[in-house]
């Protein structure tokens, strides 16, 4: 079994968006100190494109540690899911607080979406955790890591389009 040669990409895009992360907060209009707003963001960003650059090496790992095809599509499940509901519960606790902070910046329906999607990509994931679809696991796997990559690329264009009406903050 061969590992999908687009989990190679799924890591060069994710490591582009921490790259343009990088770019933003060096052009950002002020020098002091990040802004609790510009933090938030950059976590968010940089916690979906780290997250989808190690887990697209993960099937590799697994594949090189000899791990049959059921096991190596079982862990990574596992750990797409686990890191999935890690992260879900860390930015909407996170998002809460900003929305209370800074309310202006914040969009219930992108919000919503996002949070939906990450819902979908952790009971997609749980029927190849259960054996039911090992022979589409790869396939479940690259979906959400594309999903990842998705929200990462969203969130990198509110960081760029949407700011605070008081620069300030």
């Amino acid at each position: 079994m061969q590992v999908p040669q687009s989990l190679q990409t799924i890591a060069e895009i994710s490591i582009a968006f921490a790259g343009f992360s990088g770019l933003i907060v060096a052009l950002r209009r002020n020098t002091g100190p990040l802004t609790e707003v510009e933090k938030y963001r950059l976590k968010v960003l940089l916690a979906l494109a780290f997250g989808a650059m190690f887990l697209s090496f993960l099937p590799e790992l697994l594949q090189d540690l000899e791990f049959g095809v059921q096991k190596i599509w079982l862990y990574a499940s596992s750990a797409l899911s686990l890191y999935s509901v890690v992260f879900l519960i860390w930015w909407i606790s996170a998002s809460l607080r900003i929305m209370r902070d800074v309310p202006e910046i914040f969009n219930w329906f992108a919000f919503s979406r996002m949070a939906a999607g990450h819902m979908a990509i952790v009971s997609l994931q749980i029927p190849v955790i259960c054996s039911v679809l090992v022979e589409k696991g790869a396939a479940v796997y690259m979906i959400g890591l594309i999903w990842y990559l998705m929200h990462a690329a969203q969130q990198f264009a509110r960081m760029l389009f949407v700011q605070p009406r008081i620069s300030e903050r």
